[in-house]
């Protein structure tokens, strides 16, 4: 990744490659010598990560985006084409590079939010990059408060759901280069965070909108039974491509018929 970046071609291409020049080598060895010295993820080093087959560009500011997070947009797109989800924009709830917002910006305008202004940053940065201008709106604020009542179809979530335990167990190009608060829920537990992300979301979804969020190894279970004491209806588990439960979904009900 790291040649073919120097080089610029594709890593397909550079199978191909016969030889590299003197100058090209040094670059390559400098890219080489920081990701063994410091270990900065290659993402930051080359400034760029795709996710659904979108060239994002990233940095310290952002986490880099994970290939397990494209199961929320798997699902959402599913629920798009089943005529499932109710006409009005989506919400991206801590966009970070704005990954799923650019992703999801395909299908319905989208409202990126973060507490972050660094973040936002790359977020409209990736916007600019890739999407008709006003399909994604970036606006920093924490949580869903500023958002109005039954107006959204859809809340996308990949919220910071690692404690600080299983962090200091994580990899050390995770622990010293990507933001530890994209990542930890330090001032609140897990299930706090869930319980609050639950009930803000349950506020500004449309009745028959949907909740998606990204959970961590083990959370599954127990963000699923909190989101039905929450209230939403048709909850269930999407596991990832390891057979762990990844994505927790859930549908606002919908108002029963008057009688007769």
């Amino acid at each position: 990744m790291l040649l073919a970046f120097v080089l610029g071609i594709s890593r397909g291409h550079l199978l191909a490659r016969d030889g590299v020049d003197v100058e090209a080598e040094g670059r390559f060895a400098v890219l080489v010598d920081e990701r063994v010295g410091t270990g900065r993820p290659v993402a930051y080093l080359i400034g760029s990560r795709e996710f659904w087959g979108l060239d994002l560009l990233v940095d310290e500011r952002v986490l880099v985006p994970r290939p397990e997070t494209e199961l929320l947009i798997e699902r959402l797109a599913q629920l798009l084409a089943e005529g499932r989800v109710p006409r009005g924009p989506l919400v991206d709830r801590g966009t970070g590079s704005g990954c799923l917002a650019v992703a999801a910006s395909a299908w319905r305008p989208v409202l990126a939010l973060d507490v972050e202004a660094d973040a936002l940053q790359v977020a409209r940065a990736n916007a600019a990059r890739h999407v008709a201008r006003g399909r994604v709106q970036c606006v920093q604020g924490d949580g869903l408060a500023s958002i109005a009542p039954a107006s959204v179809a859809a809340v996308l979530a990949n919220p910071p759901y690692i404690t600080a335990s299983e962090f200091a167990a994580l990899d050390e190009d995770v622990r010293v280069h990507e933001p530890r608060r994209a990542l930890v829920a330090d001032e609140e537990s897990v299930p706090a965070l869930y319980t609050r992300l639950l009930a803000e979301s349950l506020v500004v979804l449309l009745p028959g909108g949907w909740w998606l969020s990204e959970v961590g190894a083990g959370q599954a279970e127990q963000v699923a039974a909190l989101a039905r004491a929450a209230g939403l209806a048709e909850v269930a588990i999407r596991p990832d491509l390891a057979g762990h439960g990844r994505v927790v979904e859930g549908r606002r009900p919908e108002p029963s018929p008057p009688p007769g």
